[in-house]
């Protein structure tokens, strides 16, 4: 059950209008608009109940896909909520979403889950993610875990079964 809900917003990045494309690649530049306000949002709500967020950690960005732009990780486990209660972490895990860059000027929501862990890798050439999550999302007891395989295409994240 997720704590805290994202409207998906799909803004294009304005940042991402003045930079050519390699070079949107070759180093982080500030997060896209819609990245920024997901953050922003999970902060506020950390306000709401009563802490002083640190968000410094939240985003990681690098090329998970292989298409060259940069796609960005906004991992809320990494979120500090100081006085207050974690807004995007529960018992089951916390917040995870992946955005992918488009090819043009804006970052999709591909991926957004509450995980206890993951992690990047490749099998046969082909880049996957590794999720492990609490027990519940496979109908085990919560006190389990399920194990999750994601491939990571241009445009989306496929589960592999």
């Amino acid at each position: 059950m997720k704590a805290f809900a994202f409207p998906l917003l799909r803004l294009a990045a304005v940042t991402a209008l003045c930079v050519p494309v390699g070079a949107a690649a070759a180093g982080a530049a500030e997060p896209p608009d819609n990245v920024a306000a997901a953050v922003a949002e999970a902060a506020q709500a950390c306000k709401d109940l009563n802490g002083k967020p640190n968000t410094d950690a939240v985003l990681s960005v690098q090329d998970l896909n292989g298409d060259g732009g940069e796609d960005w990780i906004a991992d809320y486990s990494k979120l500090k909520c100081s006085g207050g209660i974690s807004p995007l972490c529960g018992s089951d895990g916390c917040t995870l979403q992946i955005y992918f860059w488009d090819g043009a000027t804006a970052w999709d929501v591909v991926f957004e889950d509450i995980v206890q862990s993951f992690r990047f890798g490749k099998s046969g050439g082909k880049r996957m993610m590794y999720v492990t999550t609490s027990g519940d999302s496979c109908n085990k007891p919560a006190a389990q875990t399920c194990k999750y395989t994601y491939r990571l295409d241009k445009d989306a994240v496929v589960p592999v079964h």
